[in-house]
């Protein structure tokens, strides 16, 4: 009786076997996802991945690896990075070993950070079975297939203390601009408004202080023209970094503004709020070092479309002679004297 158990058993084995050596690699998927495609240098994000066993026999070997950008970091712990993470020649690879029962799967996921600024890849990934013995193994490699932007870095806080003077005159000076013609309606006095915004009239009406309010396109305003012209790569990095302080600096005293420039950071319209802020850091994460023509053909097109209280904050490298003409003239024609931040030290 105990050899027919074993004599059946080894046949159900064996026939379970040969199915099985049809299977390859049809029924084993994997897909990948991030929990955000927009980060900054060292920020961290989580990359989680998941195995699915679809077939109708248990996958008694599964190997999963990562193999990792050079640019993208581990943040793991250690006793983790101990019993996963190997590097050699290739770099740095990321392994697991499990097995699949029928219709299930296996989920894991890992902290990431990357470490330089660009549209970067996470990498590719070597998937690996066999048949139900793993007598005959089989492997598939791809891309992960998922890209993060990681855009520029802030400044150190002190950097900007210049910036923060000027952002503060370009407030005072809000209420010099409006245009009586562009009247969009009424609020509520609320302390911050000048006496000669009050509008008597209404504030009879309603029995409160009610002051005139009028279209924003009249109300202060900063361009910030960002110079992409003939500079090195860790001179167009540090303008890269300046545009990024500059503008977040902007968001948060809620200043309006929009960005003009001669590289494929590409101008943005005027506009203010997160979803403003965030498409300016995908396209900052997406810039290379490419000028497509000279900061004297920018800032003509600045002094054309100029407008009535506009202020112009310039990150720009060292400018040569017909660079410092061109700023002249576009000085020479602003309601407020241009904030220069270069990106390396600026030629006497």
């Amino acid at each position: 009786m105990i050899a027919f158990v074993i004599v059946c058993s080894l046949l159900l084995i064996l026939w379970m076997e040969r199915l099985s050596c049809r299977e390859d690699l049809r029924h084993l998927h994997v897909t990948f996802r991030t929990d955000m495609d927009l980060v900054e240098p060292g920020e961290p994000l989580t990359l989680r991945y998941t195995v699915y066993n679809t077939s109708r026999f248990p996958l008694l070997y599964v190997g999963l690896a990562l193999q990792l950008d050079d640019c993208v970091t581990v943040l793991e712990e250690e006793s983790w990075v101990d019993r996963h993470l190997r590097r050699d020649f290739m770099g740095t690879r990321v392994d697991h070993r499990f097995y699949l029962l029928p219709r299930r799967r296996f989920s894991g996921k890992i902290r990431l950070a990357v470490k330089q600024r660009g549209l970067i890849g996470l990498g590719r990934c070597y998937l690996e079975t066999g048949d139900l013995l793993g007598l005959r193994p089989v492997m598939r490699t791809r891309e992960i297939g998922l890209q993060v932007i990681c855009t520029a870095k802030r400044c150190d806080p002190g950097e900007l203390r210049t910036l923060g003077g000027y952002l503060g005159d370009v407030s005072v000076r809000r209420f010099l601009y409006e245009d009586p013609t562009m009247l969009t309606g009424y609020r509520e006095y609320t302390g911050r408004e000048p006496m000669k915004q009050i509008s008597w009239v209404q504030t009879a009406k309603t029995g409160q202080l009610t002051v005139r309010q009028y279209d924003h396109t009249v109300d202060r305003n900063v361009t910030v023209v960002v110079n992409m012209e003939a500079a090195h790569p860790p001179v167009m990095e540090r303008c890269l970094i300046l545009t990024r302080s500059v503008c977040e600096e902007l968001e948060a005293r809620k200043i309006p503004y929009a960005v003009a420039t001669n590289g494929d950071l590409r101008s943005m319209e005027e506009g203010l709020g997160r979803s403003h802020l965030f498409f300016l850091l995908r396209r900052i994460g997406l810039s290379g070092p490419a000028g497509y023509r000279s900061f004297t053909a920018l800032a003509e097109e600045c002094i054309r479309r100029r407008r009535l209280g506009c202020s112009y904050i310039i990150i720009t490298p060292a400018l040569d002679p017909e660079g410092r003409a061109a700023l002249s003239r576009l000085r020479a024609v602003s309601d407020m004297e241009p904030l220069i931040l270069y990106g390396e030290e600026s030629p006497v």
